[in-house]
């Protein structure tokens, strides 16, 4: 029988991991099961007793957990950073808005504007809101969605725009990425990697293969830059 791993993985990059997760396995011979999460409730899972061996999530978090005794703090490593975006309902047309006054115009036209609400990238985008002053203009037509799927509602007609990570965007059918917060508005969503000290040789091994450069194409197609963790 094949060592089991459990690795908690962001809803942000579900897809990427389903793609990557035959692989980890056919190189390590292991068996992963992921429980797929928003990233505020996985350091709440862990903390509530849930057993795991890899886990996924932005740093602070990972941190926390450090610290307190839940994760390994010598296997924290970056995984990928992935920008906040805004999909529209369509086919790629090659047209991506990519600064601040372009997004602006965008929100403000929009009739309607789903975000996740209890998802790192539903807070980022009350966040950015208030420091870009469109609290009282984009806010109103802007709607909390539950399951962390804003996208899908766009996809199918329920909302005009949604705001969620470029790694969802890209992945759900039926949509396509209207806009990409830039940089300098520091509306990025980072994810880290760890493990418990308990877990297995091939914990190691599988945070080993998530963090190679020979990852970085395939991660950045997907909507995922390297970072340096800090």
């Amino acid at each position: 029988m094949p060592t089991t791993l459990r690795m908690f993985v962001p809803a942000a990059i579900r897809a990427v991991m389903d793609r990557l997760t035959p692989r980890l396995e056919a190189e390590t011979g292991v068996r992963l099961i992921q429980e797929v999460e928003l990233n505020p409730l996985i350091p709440k899972r862990i903390r509530a007793g849930e057993p795991y061996d890899i886990g996924l999530t932005n740093p602070p978090y990972a941190k926390a957990l450090i610290v307190d005794g839940f994760a390994d703090g010598d296997s924290h490593r970056a995984f990928g950073r992935v920008s906040l975006a805004v999909a529209r309902k369509g086919v790629a047309n090659g047209q991506i808005i990519a600064d601040s006054h372009g997004i602006e115009a965008l929100l403000r036209s929009a009739k309607s504007i789903a975000y996740t609400g209890a998802g790192t990238s539903g807070r980022t985008y009350l966040d950015v809101m208030e420091r870009m002053g469109l609290t009282d203009s984009v806010l109103p037509q802007s709607y909390a969605v539950a399951g962390g799927v804003p996208a899908v509602t766009v996809a199918t007609g329920e909302y005009e725009l949604a705001i969620a990570p470029l790694t969802t965007v890209i992945a759900t059918p039926g949509v396509v990425p209207a806009a990409v917060f830039p940089e300098h508005l520091g509306t990025h969503i980072d994810m880290s990697v760890f493990r418990t000290a308990a877990s297995p040789t091939a914990a190691a091994t599988v945070i080993d293969i998530l963090t190679d450069h020979d990852l970085d194409d395939e991660l950045a197609a997907a909507g995922i830059a390297r970072f340096q963790l800090i």
